[in-house]
């Protein structure tokens, strides 16, 4: 096709599935990359280079052989690292800075730019090993590392005595050798879909997330859209602190993936993302808004379209019918049965991620997503 543009998108997970197929439809050429065969995304693909997304130069040098116009990923920290590394190297297209990127990907960091603009302050402290911890004092308290995702190395501490093995653990998961311990924050989990562009504020999507228990500490079993279990003081304070973080960070163009509690003491963030998040709640939102996040997040990119602001934000009437996402899950390393996971008769849309008799690859480790699937709540 004359004057067809190309992406080059960084993974081939099936988060990155969604992107692939919503460039294709737009009539882009896709160039993946993920040194991982047969991942989902790779059947949409024109091009798959076996590379790891954070080797900067061997994905400059198949970026510049395919004269890619574009890059860029969902659902991954470690891949928008490079899409942003990699645009700003090519004089591309993107949204944000390395800068901003490395602010978001630093628990401790974020923390700290959090309590300097007062905007729901955690007591915390960024560690290198447990002596870093000698004196702190605030039980029950959650150790993570301070740059890993999907719950690695996430756990929570109620004894002093299982403080110092929970930090070399959360040491080990991260990249930079480096853990956070901070104060626990109980309540209804939360989140918020993000999208500001041209300086306006497009999308401010609140939803419940729903998690397992101690079993599986921080992993979702869902999405709601509205919240449920949330008062609207509540949902109000929340879309506030969005407001006020948003413009802490100066109304910047791009997408934002808030991960918040609702704590007796009022909404608390628990991480930001700069990016969409990595399970599909843009089929939740399109469900429950009639706005496709992907679609507005890459007219604002590409500049191939204006996306239109949602009625008052996207913040939606809280009294309207229920919509959920919801996770069918297992532990990995055993062999997939669709038959197991029946599909809802009532489901807006399904979808699996393995065939039948393919193994479960581990992600978090621990119930790892096999399909899932939107419908309205009964």
């Amino acid at each position: 096709m004359s004057g067809q543009k190309t992406i080059l998108v960084l993974g081939t997970n099936a988060g990155q599935a969604d992107l692939i197929r919503h460039m294709k439809d737009r009539g882009w050429r896709v160039i993946g990359a993920s040194p991982v065969p047969g991942e989902p995304g790779q059947a949409f693909c024109d091009a798959v280079e076996a590379i790891n997304i954070v080797d900067l130069d061997a994905l400059e040098e198949a970026a510049r052989r395919h004269a890619i116009d574009l890059v860029y990923s969902i659902s991954s920290d470690v891949a928008m690292k490079s899409v942003v590394a990699l645009s700003e190297r090519m004089g591309l297209a993107h949204f944000y800075d390395s800068a901003l990127v490395d602010l978001l990907d630093d628990k401790a960091a974020l923390r700290g730019f959090l309590a300097e603009h007062d905007l729901g302050p955690v007591p915390f402290r960024k560690l290198a090993g447990p002596a870093d911890a000698a004196d702190w004092d605030h039980f029950p308290c959650m150790v993570k590392p301070t740059d890993a995702q999907g719950q690695r190395g996430v756990v929570r501490v109620d004894r002093r005595e299982d403080l110092a093995p929970a930090i070399e653990a959360a040491v080990g998961f991260s990249r930079s050798k480096q853990a956070i311990v901070e104060g626990f924050l109980d309540g209804v989990e939360i989140s918020c879909n993000v999208l500001v562009c041209g300086g306006e504020v497009k999308m401010k999507v609140l939803s419940e997330r729903l998690v397992h228990g101690p079993h599986a500490l921080g992993v979702p079993r869902g999405h709601l859209v509205p919240c449920d279990d949330v008062t609207e003081a509540n949902q109000r304070a929340a879309l506030a602190l969005v407001d006020g973080i948003v413009a802490a960070l100066g109304h910047r163009d791009g997408v934002l993936y808030f991960q918040m509690i609702v704590t007796p003491e009022g909404p608390r963030v628990v991480e930001i993302a700069p990016r969409l998040d990595g399970c599909h709640m843009w089929r939740l939102i399109r469900a429950a808004e009639g706005a496709d996040l992907i679609a507005m997040a890459m007219d604002c990119l590409t500049g191939e379209g204006a996306p239109a602001t949602l009625p008052n934000g996207g913040e939606g009437d809280r009294h309207r019918p229920i919509r959920e996402l919801m996770f069918q899950q297992m532990a990995p390393g055993r062999p997939f049965d669709p038959a197991a996971f029946p599909v809802p008769g009532d489901a807006i849309y399904h979808e699996y991620r393995y065939n039948a008799g393919e193994e479960v690859r581990p992600v978090n480790g621990t119930l790892d997503v096999v399909g899932y699937y939107v419908r309205e709540r009964t």
